[in-house]
């Protein structure tokens, strides 16, 4: 069970899990507890268990933070049966249910079998990293047994709150996605789709609100809402607890989604991909590895939103100069112009350099096809062969480090085969999904549009630094 935290977490889990032997469904909440999968407040069995923590102090007499310790890792006290067993009817702090912590005319109370895995999720913060914070977390339960109340019990609550939020940090992959998710769930009012016009305006909400987050950033945040959506079955869900509560085994599935997503490491994608081409033979210049680079980086928005992909490419560029001028301190009047978008490259100018690049790589996978197969292999048709004959003829025709050395070509282009296939492909895809916005949307009057808007939002975001 690895749903979206490190292999450090789901060691300390399966050593609490295993040491106590937990029912499947007491894992799944230690589980999600641990992630802080619980809706709709993720502390509340946090102050669960400071609470129960606080009734057996009191029924123990507990003198400090041992004696809790003492309990909480004792396995004799891992089931609900041996928990009634050695604390029923012993105090006023249990009733015929479970433990009691009175609170005036409020109070919290659990049963048996909710205090075992509350007990089992004290073993984990205990236990948690090779028993790096047990000290801490001792000293934390040696106030609770100095004063076993409601108040001590809250103390005690907040400071477990803060440290597992540190530990969620430190070894939850997904932790830090779930505040641009709730934000993007509550800028698109809990839909689970959006348009590229959504991640413009959630993306100038921000600019408007001094954050500057950079546009091409946001527009990646949007490609992980989009992936973990379609793997969650929506995000809006685990808003609801009722609506999960419907959904047979929805744990599981959470589970596995997380796992799913966390694991979804960019062994594959595109820049991974244009990353691992060789440097020999040149089949890329490095103009032609950035170019790429800026167009593919968003994948699958290059097929699925060329307008977002558009406007990270220019303005997204624009927006970086102008951070870059501010880390090194640049004056005022370039930041100015900058803010304008004089040089943000328009959008026909870009769909332009689309195509050249999908000529260029189509050129090359007929170099590769030619290096494989010979031009006189019998059962070709005429076609075939003429086209395999101009290939081998344009090699010559090639003025690049490396075309001139028919082993060293060979050698490269075999080692590039199937990623250059793949780039070739998706460049072509990002062609015909420019062209069919184009039909949409004319490039030249949405490019001036968006350059007001980026324009507008500049200005207003580093006016300061224009200023000074």
């Amino acid at each position: 069970m690895t749903g979206g935290y490190d292999e450090a977490c789901a060691a300390d889990l399966a050593a609490v899990a295993e040491g106590r032997d937990l029912s499947r469904e007491d894992r799944a909440w230690l589980a999600r507890v641990v992630a802080g999968a619980v809706r709709p407040n993720r502390d509340k069995p946090l102050w669960d268990l400071a609470h129960a923590l606080a009734a057996l102090a009191r029924l123990t007499g507990a003198r400090d933070g041992r004696d809790l310790v003492t309990l909480a890792l004792d396995p004799g006290l891992a089931r609900a049966d041996r928990l009634e067993t050695r604390f029923a009817g012993t105090g006023d702090a249990v009733d015929a249910r479970g433990p009691i912590v009175s609170d005036g005319e409020t109070g919290w109370r659990t049963t048996w079998s909710g205090l075992a895995r509350l007990l089992a999720l004290a073993e984990f913060v205990l236990t948690a990293e090779d028993l790096a914070h047990f000290a801490a977390v001792t000293g934390w339960l040696d106030d609770l047994a100095a004063a076993p109340d409601a108040e001590g019990a809250a103390s005690f609550s907040r400071r477990l709150a803060r440290h597992l939020a540190a530990y969620r940090h430190a070894h939850l992959p997904l932790a830090p996605l779930e505040r641009r998710f709730r934000a993007i769930l509550g800028f698109l009012d809990g839909r689970r789709t959006f348009t590229d016009d959504d991640i413009l305006g959630f993306w100038r909400g921000h600019m408007s609100e001094g954050e500057r987050p950079g546009f091409r950033t946001v527009a990646e945040h949007f490609v992980t809402f989009e992936a973990a959506s379609a793997l969650l079955g929506g995000l809006a869900a685990l808003a609801s607890p009722a609506s999960l509560d419907a959904v047979e085994g929805w744990e599981e599935r959470l589970d596995a989604s997380l796992a799913d997503l966390a694991a979804a490491e960019p062994a594959e994608t595109l820049a991974v991909l244009l990353a691992a081409l060789p440097d020999g033979p040149k089949i890329l210049t490095g103009a032609e590895r950035d170019d790429l680079a800026e167009f593919l980086r968003l994948e699958p928005f290059h097929r699925t939103r060329p307008l977002t992909t558009l406007r990270a490419a220019s303005f997204g560029r624009v927006q970086s100069g102008l951070a870059n001028r501010l880390r090194r301190g640049g004056g005022g009047a370039a930041i100015a112009e900058r803010t304008a978008c004089a040089e943000a490259e328009t959008y026909p100018a870009l769909a332009e350099r689309v195509s050249g690049l999908t000529a260029h790589l189509d050129r090359m996978l007929r170099i590769a096809a030619a290096l494989r197969v010979s031009a006189e292999a019998e059962g070709l048709p005429p076609e075939a062969r003429d086209t395999l004959v101009a290939a081998r003829a344009d090699i010559r025709r090639v003025r690049r480090a490396g075309f001139d050395d028919p082993d060293r070509l060979a050698a490269g282009f075999a080692a590039a085969d199937a990623a250059l296939l793949r780039l070739a492909e998706e460049a072509g895809r990002l062609a015909r999904a420019i062209a069919g916005l184009a039909r949409q949307r004319p490039l030249e009057a949405t490019f001036t549009t968006d350059r007001d808007v980026f324009a507008k939002a500049f200005a207003e975001a580093y006016a300061a630094e224009a200023t000074a």
